[in-house]
Parts: structure tokens; sequence; C-alpha cells
């Protein structure tokens, strides 16, 4: 999916006013606010813009890291807003740490909780394609074995008009946030014919991650169009989502 390009750009600036130019709200002004730095770490007025600071940085780094994590062909179906998206959603997570003060939440502290586990389960890596409407079957996950079971029924998928086969792809991913590294377990199956009976499918890695961490995983859909003896991938109808935290 094509990203969307900015229609705001900067056409000038005049001591504390910038000019900007909108294709949607012809010429803007905005005045530029400037703080002394140093002013805003002491000062005690600034002490929740610093809390927020802090937290909110601590969120983007856990979004790069797992979105860095899943690996190409995860992102590779994400939209263009998905990682402003994740952050989004990690911040919620980290407001259920129910251990730390502000200005200290963390994102772990967030998912030991149930309700913050719950706010990262389902999340989609392109809303464009929400995946409960790709793949319209029951499923089974292990979190301890990142074990995935596809129920076989009738319409299991949503398949696009050209394509001709699909495949199923886990990610079992391991994020230490302590040492802000991820380690990742994929697991596919084969090309699936768009003719054939449905059928149970099932996404066992062979391996587990050899470090500590949480663990998050990801299930991804993709469709493919059989030309000859070759198969190409779709660029678009891919999906994914979290289904295990």
């Amino acid at each position: 999916m094509a990203r969307q390009k900015s229609t705001l750009k900067v056409t000038g600036t005049m001591d504390d006013l910038t000019f900007y130019y909108s294709r949607t709200d012809g010429y803007l002004v905005r005045r530029t606010h400037r703080h002394d730095s140093k002013k805003v770490k002491t000062a005690q007025n600034f002490e929740r813009t610093m809390e927020n600071a802090t937290e909110f940085g601590g969120v983007a780094k856990v979004a790069a890291l797992l979105r860095r994590s899943m690996g190409s062909k995860f992102r590779s179906c994400a939209d263009a807003r998905m990682t402003s998206r994740l952050i989004s959603t990690f911040h919620k997570v980290m407001k259920e740490d129910r251990i730390s003060g502000r200005g200290k939440r963390t994102v772990v502290n967030g998912l030991t909780e149930p309700e913050g586990k719950a706010i990262l389960m389902g999340f989609n890596l392109n809303k464009s394609y929400p995946f409960n409407q790709i793949l319209r079957a029951n499923k089974s996950v292990d979190l301890e074995t990142g074990h995935i079971q596809i129920e076989a029924v009738p319409n299991m998928f949503h398949w696009p008009p050209t394509a001709t086969h699909v495949l199923c792809r886990s990610a079992r991913v391991r994020l230490d946030m302590d040492k802000m590294e991820g380690e990742t377990i994929l697991t596919e199956t084969g090309l699936i014919d768009r003719k054939q009976p449905p059928v149970n499918i099932e996404l066992a890695p062979e391996i587990q991650p050899s470090g500590s961490g949480q663990d998050v995983l990801l299930l991804q859909v993709q469709f493919y169009i059989q030309e000859g003896d070759k198969a190409y991938e779709l660029s678009e109808h891919w999906a994914g989502c979290v289904v295990g935290v």
C-alpha cells in the first residue's frame, strides 16, 4: 500500500512565526514556541512534561523493537500508520502499570496485567485488511510453545479475486525490554491451493527462543498468484495481527 505524502510544507519563517502551505487549507501561519531546555528539565511547573516525555520515549522504543523484531514479511503487510498506531497501543498498555509512579511507568510492567495484555491482543498490522475478516476461522493458541491451530471451515479465507494460493505464517517474538533486544522464530505453511477443500492448519515452531523476556505471538495470511510453475506474492490483502501476549 502506497504511503500518503504529507500535504503540509514549510514555506518560510520570520521572527517567531513559521509559514506553511497546505493543499487543503492554503497558506497557514503558526507561532513558534521555544523553551529553555535547562528550565524545562529543572522547573517544577515542567515536572509533568518531563514525566510524560520520559514515558513516551520508553513506549516508542518498545514499539520500534517489536516492529524491528517481527521481520520483513510482517512489516511488509503493515499500513503506513502501523508504527504510530503501535505506539498509541503501547502507551495504553503502559498506563496499566500498577507498580510504578508517574514518569516511571513501563510497557513491560503494563503487560504483567491482564488489562494490558488485552489491549495489545488483536492489534492489526493493517487496518485496511482486518485479520478476522481475511481469516474467518476459529484458532487456538498456546503461548508457551508458540503452537497455533486453525480450524478448517468453508470459506475460511476472504480471497482476493486474482489469488490462487495462500500461505499462513507465525512469528514468536521474545522481547527483552531491558536490553532492547528481540529474538524471533518464524514458522509458515506451504502454499495452499484455492481449489482444494479446506484443511486444518497447524503452525508449530521447531525451536523456542533462548533468551528471556516478554513473548508476543503474531499470525499472518499472505496471498499469491501462480503463473506457470511460479507463484508471485500479491501486494494487497495481506493481513497480520497479534494473537498471543
